[in-house]
């Protein structure tokens, strides 16, 4: 399972699609751990990096 969508990138942003790859990456290992609150927890914590670095690298930091 994805966390992110890496065919949703309206920007053709490079930076963009390399956080998402390595989001995907990151929560496959992620997901082979033993399922339990820590797992879950990791996965929503991976899932808010991803969208505030996707952000930073669309809109810059103001």
């Amino acid at each position: 399972m994805a966390v992110t969508d890496p065919d949703f990138n309206p920007s053709g942003n490079p930076d963009i699609a390399e956080i998402k790859e390595a989001t995907n990456a990151l929560a496959a290992i992620i997901e082979r751990l033993p399922a339990g609150r820590r797992r879950s927890v990791a996965l929503t914590n991976l899932e808010t990096a991803s969208m505030w670095a996707v952000k930073a690298a669309a809109c810059g930091d103001a």
